[in-house]
């Protein structure tokens, strides 16, 4: 068992690193790598049952996209979300049922039905990477992520009553229509409920502050990991929808997080989920894979003849990957009539229409079957029909329906655009509370002096855009603090090596390593994002009348086209080489100094905050 879940975990990452190596669909790959594993002599099976996928995959992996997902965006789109998540896996799985039926009428309508519940939500894992990667607007991608997120939970309360109602003569829809509204209104509730209580306890636990330093981080993480599934045992306790229950808390308990959670825990608890649903994400494919074997080897034991069996999946095939475009165009084209004001354009419909990639929900969801269930090996056959079909067809051109519709564009001017305007407007709340602590809390000429340069280097860029000075000045201060970054970076590069040298010799304790290691990579890290901020602003800038000669290379550090290229600086980049000695012997004469760094003249006193040990 212990060597199984090792191999899958090495395959996960060999096979999704192949696949960013070669830019393939890393889903895809996955499963056609794990159907082909499945052949190997010695290769142990893996038994995906329905209690592993929807107790124990699918809560975390819902809950981590949760945590991701914008609540506000959400609560924006939340009617072409509903209608996507509810209306039509509805639609598509009477239509399945329908079909079915009609292609084999010896399939009861109960197991028919059963079937259209089983195939028609729509796995967004797949479908999000590729609009992300290909730069499908973000109304799109909200939208379907907020359709991955519910529409399981639509699914798997019709499965159940549909699943109820075979071997009965009729479907007893008055209950099923109670059963329905319980799961649904019970799971939003109750989500949101426990959302509140986690965060609750969130809050207590970090205003205690128990234990030593860090502890705190590792107890909010523990509780993170632990809220899935006790949000998925709680709804099903109650027999409400225990997706829906994991979603919503963890909408809930996203939404909180900027304003309750400190920045240490917020970084140890991103870190731990990215690693979790990275993970996660690849063995649920590569478990599909895993199984096909097994599942299309049981369809000689059906019922039905093998004519019939093609038929049905065949049928079943089509009429999911064409339902689809047809029920969403008949949705928005209500939508429109019903109001003038519409989230969604007609290409938008079109390339959301396409993206209907299934997945491992569909996969379990079948297996939760009964064993008595008629033409059940049909029906797993089918299962599985679709999701090779939809993943191979609709995940590999994807892409080229996106740009065929002329939705693809870079976003990241947008996202400098948005950044710079926060950044603007965070300074100005920070000037205006500064100045009530200057007036109220009696400070010292330099000490307010130091408070106002702090603030005001915050937010480099100068003016609004639309005054050429102000442009220059701003290229120019941004060239300058881009250049400061670099030498830090490098400073930071030989504390580090003398540190390590130290721990080598004996003249360093572990802990103490690993406490100044901690720092180091802090700031390390915040000195690279600052570099893609300047980098990413110097490209925005207009370069009509930019003398550098270098405007329009590809940016070395961020690799966007139409920043100039801004190297670093080679003495700061020599200055990594040196691990002894003394560090001002490496420094170039011509290295920027604190006067151009913080915009004065040389003879104003520094404000440089040094970085030095407790009476050094």
């Amino acid at each position: 068992m212990v060597l199984a879940v090792v191999g899958l975990v090495i395959g996960v990452l060999v096979v999704t690193g192949l696949a960013d190596r070669f830019s393939l669909p890393g889903p895809i790959l996955l499963l056609v790598t794990g159907f082909a594993v499945s052949f190997v002599p010695g290769v142990p099976g893996y038994e995906l049952t329905p209690d592993l996928v929807l107790f124990l995959l699918l809560p975390p992996l819902l809950f981590a996209a949760a945590l991701e997902s914008s609540a506000v965006a959400i609560r924006q789109l939340v009617r072409p979300i509903v209608q996507l998540s509810v209306g039509l896996v509805l639609l598509t799985a009477f239509t399945v049922a329908v079909v079915v039926t009609a292609v084999d009428p010896g399939v009861p309508f109960a197991a028919a039905l059963a079937l259209g519940a089983i195939v028609a939500p729509p796995d967004a894992v797949a479908a999000v990477a590729v609009a992300r990667r290909v730069g499908l607007p973000r109304r799109l991608v909200t939208v379907l992520e907020g359709e991955s997120l519910f529409n399981d939970a639509t699914s798997l309360v019709t499965l159940k009553v549909a699943i109820a109602a075979i071997g009965t003569t009729a479907v007893g829809w008055g209950s099923a229509i109670g059963e329905f509204a319980w799961a649904a209104v019970g799971g939003v509730a109750l989500g949101a409920g426990l959302g509140w209580l986690l965060s609750l306890i969130r809050r207590r636990v970090l205003h205690a502050g128990l234990g030593p330093a860090g502890t705190s981080a590792l107890t909010i993480t523990s509780l993170s990991l632990l809220s899935p599934f006790l949000a998925y045992a709680l709804g099903e306790l109650v027999h409400a929808s225990g997706i829906l229950v994991v979603v919503v808390s963890g909408l809930v308990l996203g939404f909180r997080s900027p304003s309750e959670v400190p920045a240490a825990v917020r970084l140890t608890e991103n870190a731990t989920w990215a690693a979790l649903r990275f993970v996660l994400e690849g063995a649920v494919f590569a478990l599909i894979g895993l199984q096909l074997r097994g599942i299309l080897g049981a369809l000689g034991e059906g019922e039905s003849s093998d004519q019939s069996t093609y038929l049905v999946i065949g049928a079943v095939l089509l009429t999911v990957i064409a339902s689809r475009p047809i029920w969403i165009a008949l949705i928005h084209l209500v939508s429109r009539l019903s109001s003038r004001r519409t989230p969604i354009t007609w290409p938008g419909v079109a390339a959301v229409s396409w993206a209907g990639m299934r997945g491992v929900v569909s996969l379990a969801a079948a297996q939760t079957l009964p064993m008595d269930t008629p033409h059940r090996a049909v029906l797993l056959a089918a299962t599985v029909a679709v999701i090779i079909g939809t993943l191979v067809l609709q995940g590999l051109s994807l892409p080229w329906v996106i740009g065929r519709l002329g939705l693809s564009r870079d976003y990241s001017s947008d996202d400098e655009r948005q950044r710079a305007q926060a950044h603007a407007r965070a300074s100005a709340a920070m000037m205006q509370r500064l100045d009530e602590v200057c007036r109220d809390e009696h400070l010292s000429p330099h000490q307010i002096d130091a408070l106002r340069q702090w603030a005001a280097a915050r937010d480099w860029r100068s003016g609004d855009g639309s005054d050429q000075d102000d442009i220059e000045r701003s290229r120019e201060f941004g060239r300058r603090v881009g250049e400061h970054t670099d030498w830090r970076r490098a400073l930071l590069a030989v504390e580090r090596a003398e540190i390590v040298a130290m721990r080598n010799e004996g003249e360093l304790s572990e802990p103490v390593l690993q406490t100044m290691q901690y720092d180091l990579d802090l700031e390390e890290t915040l000195l690279e994002r600052r570099t893609e901020a300047i980098d990413g602003h110097l490209a925005e800038l207009p370069s009509e009348q930019d003398p550098d000669p270098d405007a329009g290379v590809r940016s070395a550090t961020t690799g966007r086209t139409g920043a100039p290229e801004r190297p670093v600086t080679a003495a700061a980049e020599g200055l990594t080489d040196s691990t002894s000695g003394s560090v001002r012997q490496n420094l170039p004469d011509d290295g920027p100094s604190d006067a151009d760094l913080q915009g004065r003249t040389p003879d104003e006193p520094s404000t440089t905050v040094r970085r030095s040990w407790p009476g050094s």
